[in-house]
């Protein structure tokens, strides 16, 4: 399918229309019946090349990508075509296994609900009906029973209680009971019935209408008489001097794309495109109810298929322009998600303020442009926020909340990697850790990238006094070197400079990545989830840009041995310096859970900042003009 780029552009996600197209054409051409799923539908994005040659009103050619399974023969088959064009080959992938689909999951759930053994099981624990329990499906995330280890693609479901239909399920874990379900027969394969843990009976009500919240406050209205100060074209957004364009995919979820600011009337590249490529969860309490919840949010589920439908304000507040999308479902079936994407501006205290001698003061109110969207993966929401700010900033922020993950033991228990929420209630420590893929373009493609430590001499010429420090700069020229990890202790931080472009005081332009609030695994690296997410023992990769390298643990996590993705790539030790540079930034927290968190866990932050470091000749907020005479 082609279309003119004033119509559409080559980045715009693929819409509901467009994906029932590929969907239609792609089970003709490759022949796709009953037995074949779509495990994944997404924009077959354009290279760099085709975008820098693209030309105003030349013709737009739309691609998908398909991941299709092949449920009768256990085979992963890749596949691109050209909407209403060519249709490539679909070519089957050794030794890959699909993501979970939420069809087998509704499927599994229902033989497990079946099962005399597990209905027997519940009825051992007081429960007669089995509809009162509800199970998830979770990849088994750690080492695989000898048994089931010969090719099988298997879930587990852990199992709560809900005595009632609007019970916070969470708070009544069923200990010692799980179900082993081969996603491609639907079989059952296996019932661990091995602990007799009482079912923990304190309630856990978090619903306004079970809660009887009242602690209010009074009305804070946003208003921007005006309207936006941001301006929508497609998927094209412009507000103050940024420019961008958001994308969306049923893997990542939310994606920015096209990152320039206006230096002046110049439209400076900043970045090619922004995404989280993965976000794993690995869980810390060797109980048998938690040690193989080690999942990987992104690969193995597909974020885009959890987006939410976002409300106003509540999800976001202010002028909102929402996004719609949209994802295939695994019978070929498009599935709209009306309002995936908020965008909205916030304000966010002074930019600047100096008061002179003469009692002249100068102060700038700061804004900000948000690009928001929240996935519910199980028990946790997960909110993706970019934000960009008019000193020529960018940062991301996850804000994480839900519910936490609850396991049962005996009240008091010698539970050491857990934490007792309420009697007999247990929540395991684990790490949320996520994985930032930046496709950074600092005034063209030709980067590098630096690491900047400050250090102190010992007392002596070059430090006096004891106060003096300085800053080392080592510029990374291959992979191997440019695996690195924070050091709070000499302030590290790393630019992106592009050496054959210099500003005003003859140095290269670049931007810096500040470190946030992040986090060091704490799973063993020979463990099968440190071997699977190799990539989180180091919070910053460099790699050149490949098109194909997309995703930090490999295209296809789902029981992969491990090894793949950036251990693999950066194997080869490949040339960073003067060239088309990826930075791969890992951040996340470690979470001992609160009893605090328990209903339901306030809204817990991690991220990084994209700073300008010698980008622009001066600040570009003493741009920004004062606001009107409202501040008081």
């Amino acid at each position: 399918m082609t279309a003119s780029v004033g119509s559409i552009h080559p980045l715009d996600p693929l819409g509901s229309s467009e994906l029932a197209a590929a969907v239609a054409q792609a089970k003709v051409a490759w022949k796709l019946d009953h037995r074949h799923l779509f495990a994944m539908v997404q924009l077959d994005e354009p290279t760099k090349t085709e975008l820098t040659n693209l030309q105003p009103n030349s013709p737009v050619v739309r691609r998908a990508r398909m991941m299709v399974w092949d449920k009768s023969r256990g085979v992963v088959c890749e596949g691109v075509l050209v909407l209403g064009g060519a249709t490539g080959a679909l070519v089957e992938i050794a030794g890959a296994k699909a993501p979970v689909l939420s069809s087998e999951s509704e499927q599994a759930i229902a033989a497990v609900r079946t099962d005399t053994r597990i209905i027997e099981a519940l009825l051992q624990r007081g429960i007669n009906d089995v509809h009162t329990v509800h199970m998830e499906t979770w990849p088994i995330g750690a080492q695989m029973p000898k048994y089931l280890d010969i090719g099988r693609r298997v879930i587990w479901t852990p199992m709560w209680h809900c005595p009632t239909p609007q019970a916070n399920f969470y708070a009544h874990p069923i200990g010692g009971l799980h179900a082993i379900v081969d996603l491609d027969t639907g079989e059952v394969v296996d019932v661990e019935n091995d602990q007799q843990i009482p079912i923990p009976q304190t309630p856990g009500p978090y619903r306004a209408s079970q809660t009887g919240a009242n602690i209010g406050l009074k009305e804070l209205a946003i208003t921007q008489p005006d309207g936006a100060s941001f301006t929508v074209n497609g998927w094209r957004i412009d507000w103050e001097r940024w420019n961008m364009r958001i994308g969306f995919c049923q893997r990542e979820g939310l994606v920015i794309h096209e990152v320039q600011f206006d230096d002046n009337g110049v439209e400076r590249r900043i970045a090619r495109r922004l995404s989280i490529a993965e976000l794993v969860i690995p869980y810390g309490d060797p109980s048998q109810g938690a040690y193989r919840k080690n999942a990987f949010d992104t690969g193995e589920f597909g974020l885009g298929n959890y987006t939410n439908s976002l409300t106003l304000g509540c999800d976001c507040l202010g002028e909102i322009v929402y996004l719609d999308a949209a994802v295939t479902q695994p019978d070929g079936s498009i599935r709209e998600i009306p309002n995936a994407i908020c965008m909205h501006e916030e304000d966010v205290g002074i930019l600047w303020k100096h008061v002179d001698i003469d009692g002249q003061v100068e102060v700038r109110r700061g804004r900000r442009f948000v690009v928001s969207s929240i996935v519910t993966v199980n028990n946790y929401e997960y909110g993706y926020f970019w934000y960009f700010y008019q000193d020529g900033s960018i940062e991301f922020e996850a804000k994480l909340t839900g519910i936490v993950l609850t396991v049962s033991d005996f009240p008091g228990a010698d539970h050491p990697s857990a934490t007792e929420i309420e009697p007999g209630l247990w929540a395991p420590f684990h790490q949320h850790i996520l994985c930032a893929r930046l496709d950074m373009d600092i005034d063209g493609t030709s980067n590098s990238v630096v690491e900047v430590d400050a250090f102190a001499h010992p007392v002596g010429s070059k430090n006096p006094y004891g106060g003096a420090y300085e800053t080392s700069e080592t510029v990374f020229a291959t992979e191997s070197v440019a695996q690195r990890v924070i050091d709070p202790f000499k302030n590290r931080f790393w630019k992106i400079i592009n050496l054959g472009r210099t500003n005003h005081m003859g140095k290269p332009v670049g931007y810096k990545l500040v470190p946030g609030h992040t986090t060091f695994p704490m799973a063993l690296p020979d463990s099968v989830i440190g071997r699977k997410a190799g990539f989180m023992y180091k919070h910053l990769w460099v790699t050149p840009h490949v098109e194909e390298e997309r995703y930090p643990a490999g295209d296809y996590p789902f029981q992969h041995e491990g090894g793949a993705g950036l251990p693999e790539w950066t194997s080869n030790d490949r040339n960073v310096e003067n060239t088309d540079v990826v930075l791969w930034y890992v951040f996340g927290t470690n979470h001992i859970p609160r009893i605090e968190d328990w209903p339901v866990m306030p809204v817990e932050r991690a991220g990084f900042q994209l700073k300008p470091s010698g980008f622009f000749s001066r600040s570009p907020g003493i741009d920004v003009a004062a606001a009107k005479p409202a501040c008081h």
